[in-house]
């Protein structure tokens, strides 16, 4: 089965300085401490001329629009959302995102490349006993989104027209086969 790094396609106009408010405390933003943040949380942004609002926001924190999130709880039933309004109050301009609490995962080959501070991911390489079995899920251990999804969950999410993702193939630690 192939797996894909999701990303949130930057060349969009989307919205920055988001959580400047520090709404949600971004130390928080693990399973572990899921309960520490509150349940619905207002959360500062701001938005280019032309917004583009796609349906995944990789950074401060993840965020997922309502169709993410219902294919999210249908693959991983477990997991825990928080409901995020982002707002820009000049402009009054708004939108509902979920913030979904995946599994982390320690999933990395001693073959992943990283920076030389070992604090970013450069080529991410997978192992294939820790991902069997899991169709989305965050690399462990790092403040930095890594969100990784089986292709299964990815064809579920792109028949319900989700816009503004980037998406990069990954490999196994075996070397040549993708998965």
């Amino acid at each position: 089965m192939k797996y894909f790094l999701i990303e949130t396609n930057k060349r969009n106009h989307i919205p920055y300085a988001i959580n400047v408010n520090r709404a949600v405390d971004i130390r928080y933003a693990n399973r572990e401490m899921a309960y520490k943040i509150p349940n619905c949380c207002v959360v500062d942004m701001k938005t280019p001329m032309e917004v583009f609002f796609p349906d995944i926001i990789i950074e401060p924190f993840l965020m997922v629009s309502e169709e993410v999130a219902d294919v999210i709880e249908m693959y991983a039933p477990e997991t825990i959302f928080k409901t995020i309004y982002l707002l820009e109050t000049k402009t009054e301009i708004s939108c509902t995102y979920f913030m979904p609490f995946v599994e982390e995962i320690d999933c990395l080959s001693d073959k992943t490349k990283m920076n030389r501070g070992k604090t970013e991911l450069l080529e991410i390489v997978l192992r294939k006993e820790a991902v069997e079995n899991k169709a989305i899920f965050r690399v462990a251990g790092y403040t930095h989104t890594y969100l990784i999804g089986r292709m299964d969950f990815l064809e579920s999410i792109l028949r319900r027209g989700i816009r503004g993702i980037e998406l990069t193939d990954l490999e196994f630690e075996q070397g040549e086969e993708k998965i």
